[in-house]
């Protein structure tokens, strides 16, 4: 058993601070001339600071084989998504989203000129159906460029290739 002051010096603290650690219920005090059991006091103390230092024995936290296995896993996941890339499986999303983005800006335009390019055009017929039809073949164009695949340039030819390759896969399975 020690006093206020031993535990102190044995922890390398100020008085103020075991009255601190005191009030956080940290260390604990009994009555008597000597209230404080200096072994537990320091497990106590030891334990707050893995505490405040987000250090657990039974999660892990802070091994270093744990955080290696981390790092290795990352790296194989990392490198699995190049290959993948490279493969032509796999399309960066930013890429997919610019190109959809120019997509629909461009049929969006077109649309939106329709009536104008279509205006002068049906005025000057006389019957409903080839007015139907004139701007049939007019909307027909402007959605034309939706058909495409919407693969970004970069990756197309990646695409066409890993798809011949697997046609001529097939066929050779069937015969």
């Amino acid at each position: 058993m020690a006093t206020r002051k031993e535990v102190a010096e044995h922890l390398d603290l100020s008085l103020v601070s075991i009255s601190k650690l005191i009030q956080k219920g940290v260390l604990d005090v009994k009555q008597g001339r000597n209230p404080m059991d200096l072994e537990l006091c320091r497990k106590n103390y030891i334990n707050y600071l893995r505490t405040l230092g987000n250090y657990n024995k039974r999660n892990g936290t802070g091994d270093i084989a744990e955080e290696k296995t981390r790092l290795t896993r990352a790296q194989a996941t990392k490198a699995e998504l190049e290959v993948s890339e490279l493969e032509g499986e796999l399309i960066p999303a930013t890429l997919v989203q610019s190109t959809w983005t120019d997509y629909i800006a461009n049929v969006r335009a077109k649309l939106l000129a329709l009536p104008s390019r279509v205006a002068h055009l049906v005025i000057t017929v006389d019957k409903y159906a080839e007015a139907e039809l004139i701007i049939k073949e007019q909307v027909y164009e402007s959605l034309e460029e939706l058909q495409k695949n919407g693969i970004p340039a970069k990756y197309r030819q990646r695409n066409v290739s890993n798809q011949s390759d697997l046609e001529t896969t097939t066929e050779s399975e069937d015969i």
